[in-house]
């Protein structure tokens, strides 16, 4: 009996089908054994190897599909991709949602990874991504346009930050909590519009920031980044 199939027997006493097959291609992506644009063997041959039924692994194909893991071309076969942030929004929206997270615990997560992607976005940003922050974001519209409004730039500042830090790790957690961070810049903006002391010092803080970047000084991007959020935490 060799190693995989000592492997298998094991898998297969100890866990459903469906669990076990997908196991399989969990243990070949992580082994390095499957790529991005790797063609995936024919669902016969994956299920003569693991001896299951062929529905077994159209059913767990079809749940990597879902999830963005897995590309189906007509004719060709089916390609290993990694594309799954449709998924995992929705995924962590529904996780938020049902454990109920409060605006304060985005607010602390916000403050930690945007400090961070300052850092790396004041190492790494290129020119036109610090130009397109500004361009993006026109600064100078922060409190002459409504709260709706003024809250699209404000998103669209953020993320480019985001963008700049060069992390993908940053910029794949981001993008699974979007529609939550937007909806929070969306609900604090209204607030903070309100009080025009609050706006104007809100939007010298997103220009200190900026001046930050362009300067590549990163304890004053930090302090303008901690006004930044000092203003959001009055809230």
């Amino acid at each position: 009996m060799n190693e995989f199939t000592d492997f298998k027997t094991y898998k297969m006493k100890n866990q459903k089908t469906y669990q076990y097959v997908f196991d399989y291609f969990s243990e070949q992506i992580l082994s390095g054994e499957l790529k991005i644009n790797d063609k995936i063997l024919p669902e016969r041959e994956i299920a003569e190897k693991l001896d299951v039924s062929r529905n077994s692994i159209r059913e767990v194909m079809h749940m990597l599909e879902i999830n963005g893991l897995l590309e189906c071309r007509q004719g060709s076969g089916n390609y290993l991709r990694c594309e799954p942030q449709d998924y995992m929004v929705k995924f962590m929206n529904m996780v938020m949602s049902l454990q109920q997270i409060k605006y304060t615990e985005v607010y602390d997560i916000r403050m930690g990874y945007e400090t961070v992607a300052l850092r790396l976005a004041i190492k790494n940003a290129t020119e036109e991504e610090i130009e397109e922050m500004m361009d993006s974001d026109k600064l100078d519209e922060f409190t002459a346009v409504n709260p709706k409004e003024s809250g699209k730039l404000d998103m669209q500042f953020h993320n480019k930050l985001i963008e700049a830090s060069h992390n993908r790790m940053i910029v794949l957690y981001t993008s699974m909590i979007a529609e939550l961070i937007n909806q929070f810049i969306a609900d604090f903006r209204v607030r903070i519009m309100a009080n025009q002391r609050q706006a104007d010092a809100l939007r010298r803080a997103h220009w200190n920031i900026y001046d930050s970047l362009v300067a590549k000084d990163f304890a004053a991007g930090s302090f303008a980044m901690q006004r930044h959020f000092d203003i959001v935490g009055e809230q």
